[in-house]
């Protein structure tokens, strides 16, 4: 019977079970791909990892896999963080403080990864995501409003449209008027799967936020809505969407501009696993040059997965 030992982790969090959870398999080098998929349907989280020998030539120092339930993803924010933060526990990174840079590649491109320790301890990790690719805006906003739950009159069109943004995975970025809208948001499967075909790239993921947070010191309040085996499922906090959010932000001049611009995202609220996601955008005149999201990881457990 084959082995694989996996840890669990929660990503964006300060104590156990806040954040994102994540099970990350340091050493999946004996999985196939149909395994690795099982095993991420098994565990039933937003995401699962898998840490493998980089690509010869990819220059990179570790490949990670990443799935969600019914299929492999080119990129995610908070499985970035939780991996690394385990590789680093398991003194698989040698620490040089106050910032360790590794390579991690994955289906999206080869993406540094910045390790932030202090006398041995980590406290934080950062994702350096890809420049931002920002598309179309959506055209049918009644047909998405209707797969949030919500009245075309809770998005804030004139001011912040809806629009497709990535910076390694894409999310369609939708601003709301307030606090209020984001929190009746809920998803509507039928609309939802309607809206996915005319949707660029069938995109499946919707990012609710607003300018209306509850903790001082944030900026966004957001909740993050995806379609996943024909049911809407909310994910606690998403460092892919964040940097897609930070990156909006700028671009469309909701936040003061200046060469360094830092976001603080609260997302997961409104299902008791409330998260803080740090968001730094750096600029070049009228260009973003660099996005970057980070946050604190908590290990949880530990355990075996027999196949």
């Amino acid at each position: 019977m084959k082995q694989a030992r996996f840890v669990r982790v929660d990503v964006f969090a300060t104590k156990p079970f806040g954040g994102n959870p994540l099970a990350v398999f340091p050493d999946a080098r004996n999985l196939t791909s149909r395994e690795m998929q099982l095993l991420a349907m098994e565990m039933n989280l937003s995401e699962t990892t898998f840490v493998v020998p980089p690509t010869k030539g990819s220059g990179a120092d570790f490949r990670v896999r990443i799935f969600v339930p019914d299929m492999e993803i080119p990129y995610a924010g908070h499985p970035t963080l939780g991996t690394f933060y385990v590789l680093a526990k398991e003194k698989r990174i040698k620490l040089r403080e106050p910032v360790t840079t590794v390579k991690m590649e994955v289906k999206a491109g080869v993406m540094p990864v910045e390790i932030h320790s202090k006398k041995g301890r980590i406290t934080k990790v950062v994702t350096v995501q890809n420049r931002p690719e920002f598309g179309d805006e959506v055209k049918d906003v009644g047909l998405l409003a209707q797969a949030l739950s919500l009245d075309e009159g809770d998005l804030d069109l004139e001011r912040a449209p809806p629009q497709w943004v990535s910076t390694g995975l894409p999310w369609i970025i939708v601003p709301v008027r307030d606090r209020d809208a984001v929190e009746r948001a809920s998803g509507n499967a039928a609309a939802f799967a309607s809206l996915k075909k005319v949707l660029p790239g069938n995109i499946a993921d919707l990012y609710v936020t607003c300018l209306d947070p509850i903790e001082k010191g944030s900026t966004t309040h957001s909740r993050g809505l995806s379609l996943v085996s024909k049911n809407v499922v909310e994910d606690p906090a998403t460092g892919s969407a964040s940097g897609c959010l930070g990156a909006y932000l700028v671009r469309r001049r909701l936040v003061p501009i200046s060469e360094c611009i830092r976001i603080t995202n609260e997302q997961g609220y409104e299902i008791g696993r409330p998260s803080r996601i740090a968001v730094e955008v750096r600029t070049a005149g009228d260009e973003i040059e660099a996005v970057r999201v980070g946050g604190t990881v908590v290990h949880v457990m530990d355990g075996h997965a027999y196949l």
